[in-house]
C-alpha cells in the first residue's frame, strides 16, 4: 500500500504542470455560462464560484441573475442578457476574478441594471483588466420578441448580441502586452546586430573596404 501511495504521489509531482491552469472566480450574481464558445452547466444554488481556464486570452460568456424577496413574501429572479468578456493575456498560475461594475443595490435600480449590466474581470492585485458591458436590451419584452409566431427567451440565449458594446481595456491589462512587443523588438533588434558584427569579422579587408566605400556614398 505505501509503494503504492509513493507511486501515485510521484506520478502528481511530474504531472504537475500539466494541472496549471488560470483560477477565475465569480459572484452568485454572474452567472458563467460559456467559456470559448463552449457551455458551462450550474446549479441553481450558486455561491463563489471557481473555475479553472487555460492561459492566453479567453472569451467568457455570463449573465446578471439576481434574486430578490419582497416584503409580501413574494420573490423575482432578474435576468440580463449574455455579456461577452474577452479577457486579455491572463498569465498561468494565477487569479482573476469577475465583478458587476455599479452593482445595483435594491430591487429598482436592479431591473435597470438588467437591461444593461457590466462586468469587470480582476487581477489577484484587484486591478481592473477589463470591463465589458452588455448590450442595451432595455426597448425588449421580458421573454424577447415574437419571430414567427414564437416567443424568443432572449435569457436562454449563450450567446451575446451583435451589438455588444466594445470592451475597454486599462493600462494594466496593456502593459504585459507593450513589454512583450518592446522584448521582441529588442531581441530581433540584438539578432541584427550580431548578424553584422559576425559578417564584418568574416569578411575579407577587400570586402571591408568595399562596404566602408558603399557607407560613404550613402552619406552624400
Amino acid at each position: 500500500m505505501n509503494l503504492r501511495i509513493a507511486i501515485a504521489a510521484a506520478t502528481l509531482m511530474g504531472s504537475s504542470s500539466v494541472f496549471s491552469a488560470v483560477t477565475l472566480t465569480a459572484p452568485e450574481e454572474i452567472k458563467i455560462v460559456a467559456v470559448n464558445e463552449q457551455e458551462v452547466k450550474s446549479g441553481l444554488i450558486r455561491k463563489n464560484q471557481t473555475y479553472k481556464l487555460d492561459p492566453g486570452s479567453n472569451s467568457i460568456s455570463v449573465r446578471y441573475t439576481e434574486f430578490f424577496q419582497h416584503n409580501d413574501n413574494t420573490h423575482d429572479i432578474l435576468k440580463s442578457g449574455v455579456v461577452t468578456v474577452k479577457t486579455p493575456e491572463l498569465k498561468d498560475g494565477e487569479n482573476y476574478r469577475l465583478a458587476l461594475i455599479n452593482a445595483p443595490k435594491n430591487f429598482d435600480a436592479a431591473q435597470k441594471y438588467k437591461d444593461q449590466p457590466i462586468v469587470g474581470l480582476y487581477d489577484a492585485k484587484n486591478q481592473l483588466l477589463v470591463q465589458q458591458s452588455g448590450a442595451n436590451s432595455e426597448t425588449k419584452p421580458l421573454l424577447g420578441k415574437s419571430v414567427l409566431g414564437k416567443a424568443v427567451d432572449l435569457t436562454t440565449k449563450t450567446v451575446a448580441p451583435a451589438n455588444q458594446p466594445a470592451p475597454v481595456y486599462t493600462q494594466a491589462a496593456l502593459v504585459p502586452v507593450v513589454a512583450k512587443v518592446n522584448s521582441t523588438e529588442t531581441a530581433i533588434k540584438t539578432s541584427t546586430d550580431q548578424q553584422l558584427i559576425q559578417l564584418w569579422q568574416q569578411a575579407s579587408k577587400t570586402e571591408r573596404q568595399k562596404f566602408m566605400s558603399w557607407l560613404a556614398e550613402q552619406g552624400n
